[in-house]
């Protein structure tokens, strides 16, 4: 049986369909800037909550950063943009600093030599033909795609953050357990969902997954590893060349490709602040000793890996790990006492990867006791492990 279409009705058929692809149309003008608003708010509350300032402008899902005045450190601000879910790249304007100085090529790290910093292998953003030819010759050509990461494990200040869509479970569990051997438990924060329907990583390529972040906290200052569906990379700054070889080494066993830059030297406003923020996280979380013990309680041993995370952001600097006691018991037996607890912590942190040319430590006993207005010794203040930082 045939039908017969009225001309009428071809008009009114013809009609819909234009309209169908007007609507398509329009909903899309309207939801990329929706989504470009939605990654620049989100991004800039990240940058906000890291004590960085910055506008974030977005061109899909590729970031463009600028400053009413320049960051202490922009290296930095680009790998806590790489740990907003949805950003793909991120370009730091000369508004913002420049970031930390460029590497010499190896078989895994780009040095960069523009204010373009990649964040991800997979979308690496140059501005110049160096980096662009470097880029090249360095990453693999299946790694130049534009996806974006479907996870990200992110270290900053001794902490993970793990963050996106897993296929399942038992990866997720995986994650998390190697994750939290490498650092403190407490110290890992968890904001994986399962999805069963994305890209799952396969056996190899995730148990590489799981060597190069086992690495990381010893070995980086900062870092993002991730996987975008085909490839695994990592971004992110070292404190040492030693550091930086044994995770080139790790991400070459592993086939990761991994895109290093050396910290930054710090300037005289980044030590003050970076000795302020020392010492507020341990007044808020005391590294802690048994009674007249100069071994660090487990309980500590959080706070200890994030002063480390801390400690080794910048270069050019020195730490000096200050031990201090109360007032009971021999002066000279306090002083020896705050002299061995600093040396304790000191030694902790080269362990957790502060390069030992970093770190001094210095006892005071019952010399500088804490009191209150009444000039009465507040005990449990004056038993206390504090940091002093100078340029070099």
């Amino acid at each position: 049986m045939t039908f017969a279409t009225h001309p009428r009705a071809l008009r009114i058929m013809a009609g819909g369909a234009v309209a169908l692809v007007a609507l398509f149309i329009v909903g899309a003008v309207v939801q990329v800037p929706r989504t470009e608003a939605d990654l620049a708010t989100r991004l800039e509350s990240k940058l906000a909550a890291g004590g960085m300032v910055a506008s974030a402008a977005f061109s899909g899902q590729d970031a463009t950063l600028s400053c009413a005045a320049p960051l202490g450190d922009p290296a930095r601000a680009v790998t806590l943009a790489h740990s907003v879910w949805g950003v793909r790249g991120v370009e730091v304007d000369i508004s913002c600093g420049v970031p930390g100085a460029p590497v010499a090529p190896t078989s895994t790290s780009v040095p960069t030599t523009s204010t373009s910093v990649p964040t991800n292998p997979t979308s690496v953003a140059a501005t110049t033909s160096v980096v662009e030819s470097t880029v090249a010759a360095t990453v693999p050509p299946t790694t130049l795609g534009v996806a974006p990461p479907l996870f990200t494990a992110t270290l900053l200040d001794g902490t993970f953050i793990l963050d996106g869509a897993i296929v399942s479970e038992l990866q997720r569990l995986a994650m998390i357990d190697r994750a939290s051997t490498a650092l403190s438990p407490s110290n890992v924060i968890d904001n994986l969902t399962v999805d069963s329907e994305v890209l799952p990583v396969p056996g190899a390529q995730f148990n590489g997954l799981l060597d190069v972040l086992a690495v990381m906290p010893t070995n980086m200052v900062s870092a993002a590893l991730g996987w975008n569906g085909s490839d695994v990379s990592l971004v992110g700054a070292y404190a040492s060349d030693d550091a930086r070889a044994a995770v080139e080494a790790a991400a070459t066993q592993a086939g990761v490709v991994a895109i290093l830059t050396q910290r930054p030297t710090a300037t005289a406003e980044q030590g003050a602040a970076l000795e302020a923020e020392l010492n507020a996280l341990v007044s808020a979380q005391s590294i802690l000793f048994g009674k007249g013990s100069i071994t660090i309680s487990l309980s500590s041993l959080g706070t200890v890996q994030q002063v480390a995370g801390i400690a080794k952001r910048y270069g050019g600097l020195t730490v000096e790990v200050q031990g201090h006691t109360d007032s009971e018991g021999d002066p000279v037996r306090n002083m020896t006492l705050s002299e061995q607890r600093a040396v304790a912590v000191r030694d902790a942190l080269i362990a957790l990867g502060v390069p030992a040319a970093d770190l001094t430590s210095k006892g005071f006993g019952v010399t500088q006791l804490v009191r209150d207005s009444n000039g009465n010794q507040l005990p449990e203040e004056s038993r206390r492990v504090v940091f002093g930082v100078t340029l070099i």
